[in-house]
């Protein structure tokens, strides 16, 4: 059976961008080069063209990847620059 045009482009529209999901008090990071700041209220990672900073209190990266990372407390705000 042949898969759709649309099936087949959702997946490559994805593949090899910086993805963020949010959930709770956490947000993973997924195509993350590398942390340019870190602070408790404020942790800013580069996306290689982008970066992104986050703002809040109790901040941290729970869990750091070649591929991404976990930041987690209380978000407040993200920026979003290049």
């Amino acid at each position: 059976m042949k898969k759709n045009r649309a099936e087949q482009s959702e997946f490559s529209y994805y593949f090899g961008k910086p993805r963020l999901e949010m959930n709770g008090n956490e947000c993973l990071v997924d195509g993350l080069k590398s942390v340019v700041e870190y602070s408790g209220d404020k942790i800013v990672i580069s996306l290689g063209k982008k970066t992104i900073t986050f703002f809040g209190d109790d901040l941290h990266i729970n869990s750091f990847t070649r591929e991404g990372a976990v930041i987690q407390g209380n978000i407040i705000s993200m920026e979003f620059s290049e």
